[in-house]
Formats: structure tokens, C-alpha cells, sequence
């Protein structure tokens, strides 16, 4: 009977390990509230980039619309229309995430 309880503790500390291993973080830009947002940008119909920072918080209006992204710790560079909600965009944004030189002891390279 001991030797039963010792399997299932290992199988089941086993699957807690896998899952663990298994989630990782999502580095990938995630929606987020207009409240949180630590700077807005306002995409115009000549607005063709935008630069923002890893892990910065964007509120982006174009026209009478807004939305919001994080940027989470990763530094890329994404088409706006498909981050934004559908039928917001009429034209491609291009948004470039660069490293946050604040979180960098050496600053940006």
C-alpha cells in the first residue's frame, strides 16, 4: 500500500512539473484597458510606424476609436491592424517595440 501512495505522489508531482515547465509566458503583444495605459499615440491616414517600448502599456486613436495594447517584454516589430479591432485600421501601421532602457542596466545597444 505504500508503495501506491509513493507512485501516485511522484506521478502527480511529475504532472505538476511538466505543466509547469509548459507555461510560458506570452511575450506576444496582449489588449489591455485604456486606463492602463502609460502613453497614447493618435494614427493618422499619413501615421505609416510607431515607435513604442518592451512592456509599455499603448492607448492608440485613429479617428473617433481607441484601443489598447501591452507590449510584452519583446522586442519586434507588428502590423497595428492586427493587434488593433477589426475595422479599425483603413491602412498598415507598423509598430516597432524597442528595448525598454529603463529595465536595461546598459541602455538601449
Amino acid at each position: 500500500m505504500k508503495f501506491k501512495t509513493s507512485a501516485v505522489v511522484v506521478a502527480i508531482s511529475l504532472g505538476l512539473f511538466a505543466g509547469t515547465v509548459a507555461a510560458k509566458p506570452s511575450l506576444a503583444p496582449s489588449v489591455s484597458t485604456p486606463e492602463a495605459a502609460d502613453k497614447m499615440v493618435v494614427i493618422k491616414e499619413t501615421t505609416k510606424s510607431v515607435n513604442v517600448f518592451e512592456n509599455d502599456t499603448v492607448l492608440f486613436k485613429v479617428g473617433d476609436k481607441q484601443f489598447a495594447v501591452k507590449f510584452d517584454g519583446n522586442s519586434y516589430y507588428y502590423d497595428l491592424s492586427t493587434l488593433a479591432p477589426a475595422g479599425v485600421l483603413t491602412h498598415k501601421v507598423k509598430v516597432y517595440v524597442a528595448p525598454n532602457p529603463k529595465e536595461h542596466e546598459q541602455g538601449i545597444p
